[in-house]
């Protein structure tokens, strides 16, 4: 069986159980309009009033779940590197906020969190993507990268077909996804292999007439649209005609075609060397036979209806009450003048001409009860808090402590199997981009590093305590330094030496910034790390050996979740008054250990709201001995020394040992680098 014939198949099978899921009983387009308000066309009811409470939920849930950034770490395996694994991270997290195509990344998730509720699964395409835009002010041709690195780009679950046969998208064969695209953005090259990206294009340009172009509508409706009232015109425009085009993801290889036009358009390997379908699934609740899974809303529509149902019969009585039937009798009474209203005058010929119609006056303790269970049975259904636990009046605002506990109880549970789903998504997405940062941010053979800023008082601190900024004086060095020492027989002055001292001085960790030079005296090198002049920022220079390693990301979902600022700085709270406890401290220091109180509070702040915590603090000096500023605990210099004290005070560590492949004597270029990461003229996947 041919390519074309298989790929056409699976769009028609996953096309046809869309369309039934869409208009069957409780369905898609039930789900949309229950969500949005729309009662049923054959209402049995005058008034019309709807309970958004299915809303309402679904908002709720998704505020609790994802309110605030991601908190998430790579930790090595098989006694992998903790400092790469910190690196990558860092990378991870400035992807994290530069994913900003349709939104940022927590918007984004936020929008599959709400179709997963309301649909049951909701699917995210996971890229690499590399844009460039024409260079300003600079030559003809040349052009500036917009954007490298990775993407996440949720699906519309209408234009998404899996593999029925599969129990999730982690074992699917195969994964199809419908666009509608402008047939001139077709007309591309593949900057990896300069050739065109859609091979079959031209022959596409043949079988389509000028100016046709494919509506949207003539595949699938949109049901927000038609609920507004509005015409769906995607796919109208004859100045910019579109094209229907579906992509099939497979493990090994992808396939994009223009069904209509019965032609394959491309026909590629599998780019990504995780060897995954390159798309991340969140599903809550999973049910056997069905990939997509169980909505969360459809189990409880008809006790929706049934609480709209009441709403609306009981104002239906309420109408009643205020304007009852009249019962006239005929020939008594003149009928136009029977009318409501002040001072109205009716003419009759009998008192008894007119009577209201008398009914019972048990109807509000019904509705009570009939409509507060309802209640109390839908909010249980969700998970939510539910009033119909304790016996108090369920239409009263007071409510018992065990009720209030246990209804927390209930909630946070539902929450607490939420998060549990959403980590599993979030690490595929994760372990993916780790994967395509280990294959493509170095693509480019003149890619030597990637320039990242250190923002965040975390990250800052742990990369100053690994070290990567500091400097050496390797023993070749200090024995240079010596001999100049001993040829002017001493007779330099301290200042002379520390200059000396600090021209000699070579970074711990060096980068190279030409690793292909073949000369080793012209080898330049700068500190893995460098620190501005206030020293509260940094930018971390990445080379590709950072990048290697196996990994795990453990994603921290509950400091996404509404309140997570309050547990943190409560569990802060309590730590600090733990570890202020005077025995505590005494076995600290007898472990040779001491409490940095500063990156406490520092912390603190920052988890309640504050930024940049570090401008609170100042140097404390004091007035040392003989009239000097000397800082508490650290004992004042010297006045006068030595040569040989000079240098043996200022070398310090010289006995760490020396960087590999610095040739010794070697001074350190000026530092390079900075700002925003580089540009790496990556050659990019389109997909």
């Amino acid at each position: 069986m041919d390519i074309l014939t298989q790929v056409n198949g699976h769009y028609q099978n996953w096309k046809d159980d869309i369309s039934t899921r869409l208009t069957r009983k409780n369905g898609w387009n039930d789900i949309t309009d229950a969500y949005w308000g729309k009662l049923p066309d054959a209402w049995p009811y005058l008034s019309k009033v709807n309970d958004p409470r299915i809303r309402t939920s679904l908002i709720e849930k998704n505020a609790r779940l994802l309110n605030s950034k991601l908190r998430g770490r790579l930790v090595p395996r098989e006694g992998g590197d903790v400092v790469k694994a910190n690196i990558n991270n860092a990378v991870l997290d400035f992807q994290w906020d530069q994913a900003q195509h349709g939104g940022s990344m927590l918007s984004k998730f936020a929008q599959m969190d709400m179709d997963t509720r309301l649909y049951g699964s909701k699917f995210a395409l996971v890229s690499w993507k590399y844009e460039t835009e024409k260079k300003k002010d600079g030559k003809k041709g040349e052009v500036e990268v917009k954007f490298n690195g990775n993407e996440f780009d949720p699906l519309d679950i209408r234009d998404c077909g899996i593999d029925p046969s599969a129990h999730n998208i982690k074992d699917a064969k195969w994964f199809q996804v419908r666009k509608w695209v402008f047939v001139e953005d077709l007309d591309i090259q593949d900057s990896l292999t300069g050739k065109a990206m859609y091979p079959g294009l031209s022959k596409l340009k043949g079988l389509m007439a000028e100016g046709v172009s494919q509506p949207r509508d003539n595949e699938t409706t949109s049901r927000v649209l038609q609920l507004k009232g509005l015409t769906d015109r995607m796919g109208r425009d004859t100045a910019f005609p579109m094209l229907e085009l579906v992509t099939e993801y497979r493990k090994d290889k992808w396939i994009t075609f223009a069904p209509q036009y019965n032609l394959i358009m491309r026909e590629i390997d599998n780019p990504y060397e995780h060897g995954k379908i390159p798309v991340v699934q969140l599903c809550y609740y999973k049910i056997q036979d069905d990939p997509i899974g169980e909505s969360e809303v459809e189990p409880v529509l008809p006790l929706w209806r049934g609480i709209v149902s009441c709403l609306c019969g009981y104002l239906d009585e309420m109408n009643i009450k205020m304007r009852p039937p009249l019962k006239i009798m005929e020939g008594k009474a003149r009928m136009e003048t029977i009318v409501y209203g002040p001072e109205a005058q009716w003419i009759v010929t009998s008192q008894d001409a007119v009577e209201e119609m008398q009914s019972q006056n048990q109807i509000l303790n019904y509705f009570q009860t009939t409509y507060t269970s309802l209640i109390s049975a839908f909010n249980s259904a969700m998970g939510d808090l539910s009033q119909g636990i304790s016996s108090i009046d369920p239409m009263g605002g007071a409510k018992t402590a065990t009720e209030v506990r246990a209804t927390a109880k209930q909630q946070n549970t539902r929450d607490q199997k939420n998060q549990t789903d959403l980590a599993e998504a979030i690490t595929d997405t994760m372990m993916m981009w780790q994967s395509n940062n280990k294959q493509f941010l170095f693509a480019n053979d003149n890619a030597q590093e990637y320039i990242l800023n250190i923002v965040g008082p975390e990250a800052f601190s742990y990369f100053k305590q690994a070290g990567l900024h500091e400097m050496q004086v390797t023993d070749e060095v200090m024995q240079m330094i010596s001999d100049v020492i001993m040829q002017n027989e001493g007779n330099l002055s301290d200042m002379d030496m520390k200059e000396m001292m600090t021209a000699g001085e070579t970074p711990l960790n060096p980068v190279f910034t030409n690793p292909n030079e073949k000369n080793p005296a012209k080898l330049q090198y700068k500190p893995k790390m460098e620190i501005n002049d206030l020293g509260d920022m940094a930018t971390l220079s990445i080379i590709p050996e950072d990048l290697d390693g196996t990994f795990d990301y453990i994603p921290d979902v509950k400091s996404m979740s509404m309140g997570a600022g309050e547990e943190m700085i409560n569990a802060r709270t309590k730590f600090v008054e733990l570890i202020l406890n005077p025995t505590v401290l005494q076995l600290l220091q007898a472990q040779g250990e001491q409490l940095d109180i500063k990156a406490i509070l520092t912390s603190s702040y920052d988890d309640m709201g504050g930024k940049d915590g570090q401008r609170f603090f100042r140097p404390n000096t004091s007035q040392g001995p003989g009239g000097s500023l000397q800082q508490p605990g650290v004992p004042e210099a010297p006045t006068s020394l030595s040569p040989d004290q000079s240098i043996q005070q200022m070398a310090g560590s010289s006995q760490l040992p020396q960087p590999g492949g610095v040739p010794a004597g070697v001074p350190p270029v000026q530092s390079q680098g900075g700002g925003i990461p580089r540009a790496n003229g990556f050659p990019g996947v389109s997909v």
